[in-house]
C-alpha cells in the first residue's frame, strides 16, 4: 500500500484529503493514534499533530496494524511573500533541527514517485496558470522516517492552501504517480542553489533526472561527508549534481571525495540539461 499522510491541523492537507476521499473508494477506520481510509492499493492516514513532527510515524503506524511501502505527506507550504506554488522536497535536518526532526538527520526519500507526480502535475499547472511549481531543498522535520517519503505541498497563504482546484490537482497526481509504473529515471542528490533549488526544478521538469535529498548553499557550513554519503545512500541515488554557478571549492572538494568513495559520478547541471532531455 501506498499511505497518504494527512494533519487535521493544516488546512492544504485537508483540502487534499477530501479530494481523494471523492476519487478513492476507501472504508473509514478509527485505529487507537489516528484515522485511516483504506482504499486498498492508495490509504490514507489522518494525525492530529503538525506534519513536520511526525517522527517515526511509520514504526507507529505498522505497530497499529498498517502494512505500506511508502509515505506520502500531503502539506501546506508557507513563505512571506505568499507566491501561488505547488512544491516538493523531502524532510530532513542538516545542522541544527529547529522545525522538527533530529540535527544531522534525513528521512528516506522516494525519487521515482517525486519524478512521477512531477509529470503527473505538469500536465495540469494549465489548469491553474497563477501557480508555479518548484522542488524545495531538504528541510524540516521528521527526520526519523526509514520509509522511502516526500511533501507534495500547497503553498503559500491560507489563500491557496484553501483553494479547491489547487487541492484536486495535488490529489489527481497524487493518485497517477501512484499508478506510474515509470521507473526508469535517473535519480541524483543535489548540491547547492537556493532555498527552491532552480537549477534542480528545471532539471526534473526537462530531463530525465529526478532527486532525493537536495542542499541548499546555505547549509555548506553544516554539510559533511557522513551526511552527504548517507544522502546518496538513503536516496539510492547514482549521481551526485551540482549547481555550478553556487557550490564552493570545499564543498566541490567535499562531492569529489563522496562521489569517489562511493563510486558514483558528478554532474553539473549544465551538463544534465544537454544530455539528458525528456
Amino acid at each position: 500500500m501506498h499511505l497518504i499522510v494527512c494533519s487535521n491541523k493544516d488546512v492544504a492537507s485537508q483540502n487534499v484529503k477530501s479530494h481523494l476521499i471523492e476519487m478513492l473508494d476507501v472504508d473509514k477506520k478509527i485505529l487507537s493514534q489516528c484515522t485511516f481510509y483504506d482504499g486498498g492499493k492508495i490509504g490514507i492516514v489522518e494525525i492530529d499533530k503538525d506534519l513536520i513532527y511526525a517522527d517515526y510515524l511509520d514504526e507507529q503506524l505498522k505497530k497499529q496494524g498498517l502494512s505500506f511501502c511508502e509515505l506520502l505527506f500531503i502539506s501546506r507550504h508557507s513563505s512571506k511573500d505568499k507566491r501561488k506554488l505547488f512544491t516538493v522536497h523531502v524532510s530532513g535536518n542538516v545542522g541544527t533541527a529547529d522545525y522538527g526532526g533530529k540535527p544531522y538527520s534525513l528521512a528516506k526519500p522516494c525519487p521515482i514517485r517525486i519524478k512521477n507526480y512531477v509529470m503527473a502535475l505538469k500536465k495540469r499547472l494549465d489548469r491553474k496558470p497563477e501557480f508555479q511549481f518548484s522542488l524545495e531543498v531538504t528541510h524540516h522535520g521528521p527526520s526519523e522516517i526509514s520509509t522511502p517519503s516526500a511533501f507534495f505541498e500547497i503553498g503559500s497563504s491560507e489563500e491557496e492552501w484553501r483553494d479547491e482546484e489547487a487541492g484536486r490537482i495535488v490529489a489527481e497526481s497524487l493518485i497517477e504517480a501512484i499508478n506510474d509504473q515509470n521507473s526508469n529515471w535517473h535519480i541524483a542528490v543535489g548540491v547547492g542553489g537556493t532555498h527552491y533549488a532552480p537549477r534542480q526544478t528545471e532539471l526534473i521538469l526537462e530531463t530525465t533526472f529526478t532527486f532525493g535529498h537536495n542542499f541548499a548553499k546555505y547549509t555548506f557550513n553544516d554539510l559533511n561527508k557522513d551526511i552527504l554519503i548517507k544522502a546518496v545512500e538513503i536516496s539510492n541515488a547514482k549521481y551526485i549534481v551540482i549547481d555550478e554557478k553556487s557550490v564552493t571549492s570545499p564543498i566541490k572538494s567535499l562531492v569529489s571525495d563522496v562521489a569517489e568513495h562511493l563510486n558514483i559520478e558528478v554532474v553539473k547541471t549544465k551538463d544534465v540539461k544537454k544530455m539528458y532531455k525528456l
